[in-house]
């Protein structure tokens, strides 16, 4: 049979109660507990040391990125990391535009997928710069065409490439291309409540300004947080494989350098210069049988004889010139 409590009781147990659910911070301190508070909203699950490793890399990405953007838009494009921030996936589509310009990439060792976000008004930008226009007229952002999207898929897979090959300092992420999509309700690489680092990164170029941003969910990064390391990252470099010798002496082979065979040289005055008239004879000091210098790249790096190989005119090395005699030469 249940007791009933009488009245007393009853007010000494509510008593109690809160006594002991009472806090007041100021007394935690007098009595030495330490405290801190803890937003379970906005959980920081990545450390300072691992955010300060994600911004090494991704200053060298936006580095690699403006050199690259330069030489292809024939402008000077400055490109600057303003921001890592963590929040939940559900806040970070809310904070997308509609319409936006939303590159899912599937990373193949980290078994997930990444997201690269550019400005719309970026990407036409891009397109018009590629098919010869000024790109000085900042135009409305509007929804990107699907030939627009072809015109610069090839600069969108260079820039996966370069964000590859910065993250391979610390841990190879092997991305790729995987979707286009220009509504961010469609696009679900993590649950709302996931958290996730956006990396915010600012791209100026003509006196114009646009936004991009790459966004990393905390599942990826989890199992490489101990690789996120400032030892890791700002390290000795990376050592080439054996199979990346042989593409960059492939390379370096297949270079092309201007040869210039020099018959002979002569210094003159400007005022000499200026008098020149028809049928005048500049004197030159070398003889017939004087070797002649090889020029590989505008340095003398060979002597050699002139002469002819068939029909053609040739010149014979006699020698080669070393490092401390190019002085001589120069």
């Amino acid at each position: 049979m249940n007791k009933i409590l009488s009245q007393e009781e009853i007010e000494a147990l509510l008593s109690n109660v809160s006594k002991t659910s009472e806090f007041d911070a100021a007394d935690a301190v007098e009595n030495g507990r330490d405290f801190h508070v803890y937003d379970f909203k906005h959980p920081d699950r990545i450390s300072k040391d691992q955010i300060r490793s994600l911004r090494t890399i991704h200053e060298n990405f936006s580095r690699l990125l403006a050199t690259y953007l330069s030489t292809v838009l024939r402008a000077m494009v400055d490109i600057n990391l303003l921001s890592i921030d963590q929040v939940t996936y559900s806040e970070y589509t809310m904070s997308l535009s509609t319409p936006a310009s939303i590159y899912v990439l599937h990373s193949e060792t980290l078994d997930g997928k990444l997201i690269m976000e550019l400005s719309p008004a970026l990407l036409l930008f891009l397109v018009d710069r590629l098919l010869g226009g000024a790109g000085e007229t900042e135009m409305e952002p509007r929804e990107i065409t699907i030939i627009e999207q072809n015109v610069v898929r090839n600069i969108i897979n260079n820039m996966i490439e370069i964000l590859n090959e910065v993250w391979s300092q610390a841990v190879d992420i092997k991305c790729k291309y995987h979707s286009f999509e220009t509504d961010p309700q469609f696009v679900q690489i993590a649950r709302s409540s996931d958290t996730i680092a956006v990396i915010f990164i600012e791209v100026k170029v003509k006196g114009l300004s646009y936004q991009m941003n790459v966004c990393i969910p905390y599942y990826i990064l989890e199992p490489i947080l101990h690789k996120l390391s400032s030892q890791a990252v700002i390290g000795a470099p990376r050592k080439l494989e054996e199979s990346d010798r042989v593409v960059l002496n492939q390379s370096l082979k297949a270079a092309r350098l201007p040869v210039v065979a020099q018959l002979a040289k002569a210094r003159i005055t400007i005022r000499d210069f200026l008098s020149f008239q028809r049928d005048d004879v500049i004197k030159i000091e070398a003889k017939t049988e004087d070797e002649l210098a090889v020029l590989v790249g505008g340095k003398v790096k060979f002597m050699a004889v002139p002469g002819k190989r068939g029909r053609r005119r040739a010149v014979r090395i006699t020698r080669i010139v070393s490092a401390l005699d190019q002085v001589f030469y120069q």
